[in-house]
């Protein structure tokens, strides 16, 4: 009996490094090139961009996106610590990004000498003939510099569902040959020669060099190089490997391909003809499906590779690290305007109407929802207003950031769903499958600020610091600020506390919250955490709106924290709202828009606003609750927080603050906190608390602001 065959086996017999056949070369008619200049030559290079010897590395670079992909190693490679230039420079607004403007950043010793970005534009807006200019615009920068000889950049704009690899190899072809046709001094003089243009993946490579042969047909002054130059930094992704496995698999059909004598191709060497090799891989099938099975892969042998794509879906463990999908929903006249970008692909904006007052009522509702609403509304949500190529996207395979405005943040996209047809099957919701964060979108850029200096980790827990005369004493704050406190102290976090008003009830051997104390522990500075649970308030007046912390002597705002010079990583605030608009001492009614917002819930504006003003200030990170908290539920948020964020093993790699918040959803979510779900009178909650039948959905009242794929680099050294 033969051994069998398996996919392992006769991916051996795919093409290998060494086995690409030569592609033609450009045809040498078309559009002239000014006299005595010699074409430049395009050479597609499989390796990481970082890796490929060159004068200058490029990279595209969207507005206000932080990151991905190539650049992202770019700005690894170029970074000397564990703060990266480029994400720096784009945290802080630095980087207009304007299309064509080119941005260029010094490098430390290493393969990169010398680095730059070209901005992109907004997310969404990159069209076929925007990226010509975008290449007119980087050549002619190029060619102004009198030291590159070699340029290595990558396939700027490709991805599915913005630029094609076709789309975008056009665009670089005629963008180059714009800015050599030009006849500026500085072009006629340049010394630029070649540009690399690199890809990581193998498959991919194999079909860039294919789409720039095609684009640069009729071009004279731009040569695409015939073979694909091979560096040791390249990989094969799971879903190019897939192809090569259909590749080797259609070579034992016995079909005739398009590329005679390629090894493990149809019509070529392929594999020694002992037996049925491809009945032998296929035994185990029923014969009627082994027909079948048989047939379409002589169908699939008449088909180039590099025209075939597969996705291969990861699985949830693989979010942690991954590239986030960075959704973009923003207010716009008559619906909301979205964009998308993920690791290959940018989706352009998208305009979906809005009904607003629709919208207000499902915000209203799904703000601190019924247990039937949290169930029934997610759905309906996911299908109102996101568009619905983009619901596609929003998947666990990759964390999600989700770009938003003082608007479209009041919205609880914690409970987006993914859309179902027909089948009646409910999956976890998204935030509980993956880690989903925001960013805020402000008329204002975060101001320049410092890391707090090395040392070990500190901590500032403030808990239930409301007057007990006007009603805002909480017991079940500072349970939670106790219980914090003992969780950090045991993960070895220095912390400082504080608890209840002056003249409340005191803990023995703890000093009161007071405004005056905790601003001079947070102006003196070195606090990477700071935890707050009690009452938070805003003034949505005609002014604007203005949200703080509630004490016993006023209102700490992010106003007070303007002279911070070294802000907390971190502040996570388990803060509900006292339902008063400032000096009106009304409550506000649910069913009216607060003053300058089309909005009627006051809870709802809270997070963003709160958030708004300490990410103003430097804050890097802001995790609040959208809604009143069961108090067992908030300190079981918090702890599983902290214990994920801080609690390593040997070995293992920092966990990002999104996957740390991600944990802590789930925990709620699958009833794994321990709550014992008391009667709200035994969990001497006010008599206004969250009913028990809205206890399982507070795991989306967790809003978290910042990047959820940044780790917590702790000032231990480590």
């Amino acid at each position: 009996m033969s051994t069998p065959v398996t996919i392992a086996d006769l991916l051996e017999d795919a093409p290998t490094d060494h086995a690409w056949s030569p592609l033609p070369s450009a045809p040498t008619s078309g559009t002239a090139r000014p006299a005595g200049r010699p074409p430049l030559t395009v050479t597609v290079v499989w390796g990481d961009l970082p890796e490929v010897p060159a004068d200058l590395h490029v990279a595209g670079h969207y507005q206000a996106v932080l990151p991905a992909a190539a650049e992202l190693a770019l700005d690894i490679a170029i970074s000397g610590g564990p703060r990266r230039l480029i994400t720096e420079h784009t945290k802080l607004g630095w980087i207009d990004a304007q299309l064509g403007e080119v941005t260029y950043f010094p490098c430390r010793a290493g393969r990169v000498r010398s680095a730059a970005i070209v901005g992109m534009g907004p997310m969404g807006t990159l069209t076929e003939r925007r990226a010509v200019q975008l290449h007119r615009s980087l050549l002619g920068e190029v060619m102004g510099l009198g030291h590159v000889q070699t340029l290595a950049t990558v396939l700027i704009g490709s991805g599915t569902g913005n630029l094609t690899v076709a789309q975008a190899a056009r665009a670089l072809v005629h963008g180059f040959g714009g800015a050599l046709r030009s006849q500026a001094p500085s072009a006629v003089a340049s010394r630029l020669t070649e540009v690399l243009v690199v890809e990581i993946d193998r498959l991919r490579a194999e079909q860039l060099v294919r789409a720039l042969t095609e684009a640069a047909a009729e071009q004279t002054s731009v040569r695409i190089a015939p073979r694909l130059r091979e560096e040791r930094s390249g990989s094969l992704s799971p879903q190019s490997a897939a192809v090569y496995a259909l590749t080797a698999l259609t070579g034992l059909t016995g079909r005739t391909g398009t590329t005679p004598g390629e090894p493990g191709r149809p019509g070529g060497g392929g594999p020694p003809a002992t037996g049925d090799l491809l009945g032998e891989v296929l035994a185990g099938l029923d014969p009627t499906i082994r027909d079948r099975v048989r047939e379409q892969l002589g169908r699939l042998a008449d088909v180039d590779r590099t025209d075939l794509t597969l996705r291969v879906r990861r699985t949830v463990d693989a979010t942690e690290g991954a590239v986030p999908v960075r959704v973009s929903a923003l207010s716009g006249v008559g619906g909301l305007r979205w964009a998308a970008l993920t690791e290959r692909a940018t989706v352009p904006e998208r305009l979906v109407p809005v009904d607003r007052d629709l919208l207000r009522q499902l915000v209203d509702r799904l703000t601190e929802p019924s247990a039937e609403d949290a169930r029934d509304l997610p759905d309906l949500l996911s299908r109102f207003v996101v568009p619905p190529d983009f619901q596609q996207l929003l998947t666990d395979e990759a964390a999600v950031l989700m770009e938003l405005d003082q608007e479209t943040a009041l919205v609880p996209w914690e409970f987006l769903a993914d859309v179902k047809q027909h089948s009646g099957e409910r999956d976890d919701p998204l935030a509980v499958r993956t880690p989903l964060s925001r960013q805020l979108r402000t008329p204002y850029s975060r101001v320049i600020t410092e890391e707090v200096d090395a040392g070990p980790l500190k901590a500032l827990v403030i808990g239930d610091p409301g007057d007990p005369e006007k009603g805002f004493q909480l017991p079940g704050a500072r349970n939670e600020a106790l219980a914090v406190s003992t969780q950090l102290s045991r993960l070895g976090v220095e912390v400082t506390l504080f608890v209840g008003a002056a003249d409340s009830s005191r803990v023995a051997g703890i000093l009161p919250a007071t405004r005056l104390d905790v601003l001079r522990v947070l102006l003196a500075g070195g606090q990477h955490i700071v935890h707050y649970c009690g009452h938070s308030s805003f003034d949505a007046s005609a002014s604007g709106v203005r949200s703080g912390w509630v004490f016993a002597d006023g209102l700490l705002t992010a106003q007070e924290l303007v002279q911070l010079e070294h802000p907390p990583r971190i502040v996570v605030a388990n803060a509900c709202s006292t339902s008063r608009l400032a000096g009106a001492g009304r409550a506000a009614p649910s069913t009216e828009p607060l003053p300058g917002t089309p909005w009627g819930s006051p809870q709802a504006l809270l997070v963003p606003s709160l958030a708004g003003e300490f990410l103003r200030v430097g804050v890097a990170h802001y995790l609040g609750a959208g809604w009143r908290v069961p108090d067992d539920q908030a300190t079981s948020f918090a702890t599983t927080f902290y214990t994920h964020l801080l609690e390593t093993g040997p070995g293992e790699p920092e966990h990002t603050i999104g996957s740390a918040v991600h944990a802590a959803r789930r925990a709620l979510y699958r009833g794994h906190d321990g709550s014992s779900y008391a009667p709200a009178s035994a969990r001497h909650e006010p008599p206004d608390a969250a009913p028990d039948r809205q206890r399982n959905s507070t795991w989306a009242a967790y809003q978290h602001y910042g990047d959820p794929t940044d780790p917590f680099v702790s000032a231990r050294g480590d």
